[in-house]
């Protein structure tokens, strides 16, 4: 029992170190940075909710003390909070609370983990948009003023670079996009931690629920695919501000089903010789060309979610040919 809260509470220091190493602008402390939730995670997965819950508030006055406290409240909300949440989530054995009669393994399925997670960052990232709102007291100011900023932090980068793009165009892209962007890379934070977490759990023969086959399992139903087509539609027609808040769907949305599409490339290429090489060029150009790459797997998530490619035997690997009949 208490060796149970000492790894707690070793955890939530981790947690707030890696958070505040984002002070520095280094590719590697922001690297870092993104691994906040992944100590908060793990203590949840392998230790049970209330050592991931007392972590994740361990964290939270660590961080306060370390910087201020209103940075450790960011903190709670942003990371602290949603990495516990997530983590409970997955490995809460919903089964117990259904009375009598329910297997007691049943587990949140790997689907409704990825729609909370983009439930998480759609909320984080309208709250920030309301945030910018309220304190410049409107939309058209809180762009103007935040673009200053963000022209300004970026404004060395652009001397002497090509003169069809201004540093005061560029910050006002990044505030336009700037919500959907947030959803979105705030969905695939927690997954990805979330992932890491439960596979070092797992080795550890700590987890708590069976490891899904993540390539046939993930699967989001097709009304979020509708959702995500309103949503890029209104994104596009609406007016701001509205159109912000329309885009923070798309792109959580959008997110979510990009990890369905990601999941059917891997279920739909096994058997193949060449699938390492495909499935590394993959991930490579998500990562190097993001903005091209990535509407098109969420595309193959969206044509999967109303077609259900992974449950065509045509779309399948043919069985190899047993050699001893």
């Amino acid at each position: 029992m208490v060796f149970r809260f000492l790894v707690a509470i070793g955890a939530g220091c981790a947690a707030a170190l890696l958070f505040a190493v984002s002070a520095q602008t280094s590719p590697l402390a922001m690297a870092l940075a993104y691994l906040a939730p992944l100590p908060i995670m793990i203590v949840t997965l392998g230790w049970g909710l209330d050592a991931g819950a007392v972590a994740a508030a361990v964290s939270v006055v660590a961080l306060g003390l370390l910087a201020e406290p209103v940075t450790g409240l960011v903190f709670a909300a942003s990371v602290a909070g949603p990495a516990w949440a997530l983590a409970a989530f997955a490995v809460a054995p919903f089964g117990r609370y259904f009375g009598r009669g329910s297997d007691p393994t049943v587990r949140a399925s790997v689907g409704s983990i990825v729609i909370l997670a983009a439930v998480i960052g759609m909320l984080g990232a309208a709250a920030a948009l309301t945030a910018i709102i309220v304190v410049y007291g409107g939309y058209a100011k809180g762009v103007s003023k935040v673009s200053e900023v963000l022209a300004a932090l970026v404004g060395d980068a652009f001397e002497g670079g090509p003169e069809s793009l201004s540093a005061r165009e560029f910050a006002q892209s990044l505030v336009r996009f700037g919500p959907a962007a947030i959803a979105a890379s705030t969905m695939l934070m927690l997954c990805v931690n979330l992932f890491a977490a439960a596979r070092s759990t797992q080795l550890s023969r700590r987890l708590g629920r069976a490891w899904p086959d993540l390539p046939t399992s993930l699967s989001l139903p097709w009304p979020l695919g509708v959702a995500l087509l309103a949503c890029a539609a209104g994104a596009y027609a609406l007016p701001a501000p509205a159109s912000q808040y329309v885009s923070i769907g798309a792109g959580g949305l959008g997110g979510a089903f990009a990890l369905q599409g990601l999941a059917v490339a891997h279920a739909l290429s096994r058997g193949l010789r060449m699938r390492p090489v495909m499935l590394i060029a993959l991930y490579a150009c998500c990562v190097l060309r993001a903005q091209y790459t990535l509407p098109a797997v969420a595309a193959l998530g969206v044509i999967d979610a109303f077609a259900r490619l992974r449950a065509r035997p045509a779309f399948l690997p043919a069985p190899k040919p047993n050699m001893h009949k």
